[in-house]
């Protein structure tokens, strides 16, 4: 009979007769598996201990189970040995082996991991493990099957993102053999698109007619009642004329197709599980790899591929296989998919550094593509970085989840705040985990932004977050969507095909510069303070390490501790990762970081007084008029510091130079140190006396002024700033009547991802907080301070602060100790200042960034909570304010205010997010002149790496000459300061000494690099310390050529000592 016109009911239909739901007793779904028996397999069950090896699980002991069984309790591990005899009728036929414990799972074969499985009944169902092609009726097979009790995203209470239900369980509802009939799953492959063209091309459009009448067709030619229905005419139809048969122009837009397993290695689940998501995921895909050999599958994170090799070396030795064959694409190069605005400059690099190298060193090949597709923002110092490391092209997507403004392009150039470019590329069907439909290959063209310049794009595809990856139906789907009319052609291929296609039209590109802000997830910035601190600390750490280590190796002193190193940057930049650093993951997830950053913190402080140790002096006592003063940054400097003595000598007056008593019992003293170097300080001899004290004093009002020959502070006696006073311009740096220094705490329920955003709308809600108290507790000469008690800042919640004024600073010090303990508020101190600025400057890595104070557009709206490392600044010409930190990240600055983010209070997907006791410092600095006269980079430094004073060992005093001023920077004009040794470490490769520089002001400069080393020969290099050019040395100057560097570039410099 004649199709009548009813489209919508049509379309139904075919969805009908597809359906894993409805009707599959007659429909033709139910066709693919027409033979089926439970009764062929049967099981034994080892309820194991924890996540344990194959070999382990072999030796545990089994008892009896069966279909309907539950396991549990959440994140525990249960081994199955399934004993499978193929039944006779089987003869003949493929046959599949059925599991869905409704969790993930992994079968194993002769003690290799052979594919993973997810079970229950959502979109990422993959249950089904093909036995044999042809069955010989009556053949055994011996499986084991790993369960892990626990879902694709985690084991949420009553919601994917919730806090995780520690006590589900996960029932066993299929365990089975079953014939597979291939010529109803290539019928149902087919159909499945020409149901999906007619769903999604235009309604009035020819081919969307042409594919539903053919659709129609197909469903009218099967009878499924049959007990062997021949599918011949009905794949005749579906591959003719009206279907899958007629072919595109040439003009039709192309898609290359990569497959593509999004695994996050951690967030709703902890760091061990993805170790074993990774080998699920990637043991199915190197097995569909032996089956469609056009099938190429791109993954990222070479911490995951280390995973894989420790824990599944069978496995491994086929992903290296599959790499060499190109099918299977190590990407991205970095160690993992990092967040990209909180890890600072160097962290970048190391990511590089660590990821590279082992790309390099596994599979032979560097990675020639940058891939992040799921973070957070994008510094706008990530192009340099990426170019330094030996990278040209990028691929994200992100920005497509913006909430107020959509970006406008798809593909274009990237341009730095440096000026470095990059070619990237946001796949247009807006995610890193399509379904590669016919719909995902439509969006691909559709919303294509720059369709006009390059008329190409990327669909990457592949269960993910979770892991998982492509499917088999979405590579049987796509082998049908190679060339069809009315579609855009699609072709398997690499990310280099895509590139290389792209960049026969890069001229034609647009180009953005600076930053990609995300406009969401904003409270990234602050969650989970206390990892954020770890990460700040730890950076740090690792930068004193290095740099003693190199310099006790060079000297002699002892070799350089290259493992345990590497084994620290290792854990730092896992917790780099985009939902750890961020603080959107469960808080198990957090356990683990803290301990990471704890084991790190350890090792480097053992480090550092193990090096110093042998660098003066070996094992021998400590001397206790000695001091050991290093300063790790390329500036000389000379502070008020603690030292590591009692108060014995407190107010006591040693060779003419003060110390003072504080307020916790340790003796304060002031210390000069040269640039990057170490050297001893003795009472008698270096201590230096200040020329104007630091005080404190009780003004009329009752407030406390704290004053030095910089500033002038009152502090009210509730604990608010009321007046900071530059002395030597005279200007007010706090609004008039208004209050700094005060806390706000703002109400923070977001639309829907708790840890992850603060909404716009939350600065419209306010609730009070307490009043403090005030106590005067230092007097001076060398440091001033108070301390401000807020006994109740709320209800549930209790502040303490020590603010500090030393006599040598113009920085005003807040040491702040928070017990926190709301929920769904957030935690803000604010300065209103007396500038008046359309932008606010906030660093970044290797540098700095401009952002409104104002609302003007949307685009600037969207900007309300902002990134930034070190700093934020409000300058207007000749003074500005500077409001810094040593481990907070989200900032904001409307108008006059300047804001710092300080804690918040999500309860999911971490119900217990933040709630505790918290230690940070932030910093208020004025300034004469712009920042970039005004000191405020090398204060950021200054606070995040104070001088560092240790106990020195008996006769330390002769061998300190040495260390003195072993690395630092010559200008070419005397007093500019634009360039700063960022990091000193011994190179990779060999024994040279790595040294890298940034410009930190944003203008052009020249200047030598010195070195009190015996330096031979030098060569600047790239991130990966690959040699680039020569670079002129003199022996007798012991320093470098003239150097030019431009605006926040980053240069790397090899030295053979």
């Amino acid at each position: 009979a004649t199709m009548l016109r009813h489209p919508k009911i049509t379309l139904e239909r075919i969805e009908k007769f597809l359906s894993d739901t409805y009707f599959t007793d007659v429909n033709l779904y139910g066709r693919i598996y027409p033979l089926r028996d439970p009764k062929a397999v049967t099981l034994q069950v080892h309820h194991a201990s924890g996540r344990v090896t194959h070999t382990e699980a072999s030796k545990g002991q089994y008892a009896d189970a069966k279909i309907g069984d539950s396991f549990g309790p959440s994140w525990s591990t249960h081994w199955f040995k399934v004993n499978i005899t193929v039944p006779p009728s089987f003869k003949g036929q493929e046959v599949h082996f059925l599991w869905n414990s409704n969790s993930e799972a992994m079968i194993w074969r002769d003690g290799v991991p052979m594919q993973g499985l997810t079970g229950g009944t959502w979109v990422d169902k993959r249950v089904h493990y093909r036995l044999t092609p042809s069955s010989n009726g009556n053949e055994t097979y011996s499986l084991m099957v790993e369960m892990a009790c626990n879902g694709m995203f985690g084991v949420g209470k009553d919601g994917m993102i919730n806090p995780p239900d520690p006590d589900r369980t996960f029932s066993l509802s299929q365990a089975e053999v079953a014939v597979f009939d291939k010529d109803a799953y290539a019928l149902f492959i087919d159909l499945t698109t020409l149901y999906e063209m007619a769903k999604n091309l235009p309604e009035d459009s020819v081919r969307r007619g042409q594919a539903l009448y053919t659709a129609n067709q197909i469903v009218n030619a099967i009878d499924t009642s049959d007990g062997t229905p021949s599918f011949e005419a009905a794949l005749k139809l579906a591959r003719g004329p009206g279907g899958l048969g007629v072919h595109n122009g040439g003009g039709q837009h192309q898609v290359y197709a990569v497959g593509h397993c999004h695994i996050d290695v951690a967030w709703l689940w902890p760091y061990a599980e993805t170790r074993r998501k990774t080998g699920r995921s990637w043991a199915s895909q190197v097995l569909y790899m032996d089956e469609y050999r056009k099938y190429t599958f791109v993954q990222s994170q070479a911490q995951l591929y280390e995973w894989c090799h420790q824990d599944y070396p069978e496995l491994f030795s086929k992903v290296q296989a599959k790499v060499k064959a190109g099918q299977f694409i190590p990407t991205g190069g970095t160690w993992v998919e990092m967040d990209g605005n909180l890890p600072s400059g160097e962290s970048f690099i190391r990511q590089f550094l660590y990821g590279q190298r082992y790309f390099q060193k596994q599979f032979g090949a560097l990675c020639k593509e940058f891939w992040l597709p799921d973070t957070f923002g994008y510094s706008g110092q990530l192009p340099q970085v990426v170019r330094h490391c030996g990278i040209e092209c990028f691929v994200t997507q992100k920005l497509s989840w913006n909430n107020i403004n959509k970006f406008p392009h798809s593909t274009f150039i990237w341009e730095g705040i440096d000026g470095s470019q990059i070619l990237t590329h946001f796949p247009p069907a807006n995610t890193y985990t399509a379904a590669a439909n016919v719909k995902d290959v439509i969006n691909c063209a559709e919303n294509h932004k720059d369709k006009d310049r390059t008329n190409c794009s990327l669909l990457v595809y592949g269960h993910g977050d979770g892991g998982g990856g492509p499917s088999v139906e979405m590579i049987e789907r796509l082998s049908r969507l190679g060339d069809v009319d009315g579609l855009p052609k699609v072709e398997m291929g690499t990310l280099v095909d895509y590139f290389d296609k792209v960049k026969m039209n890069r001229d034609d590109l647009y180009t953005w510069v600076g930053e990609l802000y995300f406009e969401l997830h904003r409270g990234t910035y602050t969650t989970q303070a206390s990892t954020k601190k770890g990460n700040r600390k730890c950076e740090l750490l690792l930068h004193d390490v290095e740099f003693l280590a190199t310099l006790a190796h060079k000297i002699g002193a002892c070799p350089y501790p290259r493992d345990e190193i590497d084994e620290c940057w290792k854990l730092v930049l896992l917790n780099q990762f985009h939902d750890v650093l961020p603080g959107s993951s469960i808080g198990m997830v957090y356990k683990d970081a803290l301990e990471y950053y704890e084991k790190v913190t350890a090792t480097c402080e053992r480090l550092i007084a193990e090096l110093t140790s042998k660098m003066y002096g070996g094992s021998q006592a400590p001397d206790e008029d000695t001091l050991v003063v290093f300063n790790p940054t390329s500036w000389r400097r000379t502070e008020v510091v603690k030292l590591p003595h009692n108060a014995k000598h407190a107010n006591a007056t040693i060779g003419g130079n003060l110390t003072q008593a504080s307020h916790d019992g340790s003796l304060l003293g002031v210390v000069s140190c040269e640039p990057m170097g170490a050297h001893t300080a003795s009472y008698t001899e270096t201590f230096q006396k200040v020329d104007a004290a630091a005080s404190a004093t009780h003004d009329k009002n009752g407030c406390v002024v704290l004053e030095n020959k910089f500033v002038r502070a009152v502090i009210e006696a509730n604990g608010t700033l009321t007046s900071l006073v530059h002395k030597q311009t005279g200007r007010e740096a706090i609004a008039p009547g208004q209050a700094a220094n005060r806390f706000v705490l703002y109400d923070d329920i977001p639309l829907f991802w708790d840890a992850w955003d603060v909404e716009v709308y939350s600065m419209e809600k306010t609730f009070p907080t307490g009043a403090g108290k005030v106590e005067l507790v230092e007097a001076g000469p060398l440091r001033a301070a108070v301390r401000v008690v807020y006994e109740s800042l709320t209800k549930v919640s209790r502040l303490e602060q020590v603010i500090y004024l030393d006599a040598l600073s113009p920085r005003l010090d807040f040491v702040t100790t928070v017990d926190w303990h709301e929920a769904h508020k957030f935690l803000k101190v604010e300065f209103p200042t007396t500038i008046r600025s359309p932008t606010a400057t906030y660093e970044i890595q290797f540098g700095h960034v401009s952002r409104p104070t104002h609302f003007n557009t949307s685009w600037d709206l969207a900007r309300f909570e902002v990134c930034a490392q070190r700093w934020g600044d409000l300058s207007e010409h000749n003074f500005g304010v500077a409001l810094l930190n040593d481990c907070k990240y989200g900032y904001q600055c409307h108008r006059n205010i300047l804001r710092l983010s300080l804690l918040r209070s999500p309860k999911a997907p971490d119900a217990e997010c933040d709630m505790g006791n918290h230690t940070f410092t932030y910093s208020l600095l004025v300034h004469e002149g712009s920042l970039q006269q005004g000191g405020v980079v090398r204060e950021g430094y200054a606070l995040n790496s104070p001088l560092r004073v240790i106990t020195a060992p008996k006769g330390a005093a002769e061998k300190s000459v040495i260390m003195k001023n072993a690395f630092h920077i010559v200008p070419q004009f005397a007093g500019d300061d634009s360039v700063v040794i960022e990091s000193v470490k011994l190179g990779e490769d060999n024994d040279g000494v790595i040294v890298r520089v940034y410009e930190n002001k944003g203008g052009h400069a020249r200047f030598s690099l010195a070195s009190a080393l015996p330096v031979r020969k030098a060569h600047s290099c790239n991130g990966l310390e690959q040699n680039q050019a020569a670079l002129e040395w003199s022996a007798d100057k012991k320093a470098s050529g003239q150097v030019g560097i431009s605006p926040f570039q980053v240069l790397t410099f090899k030295l053979e000592v």
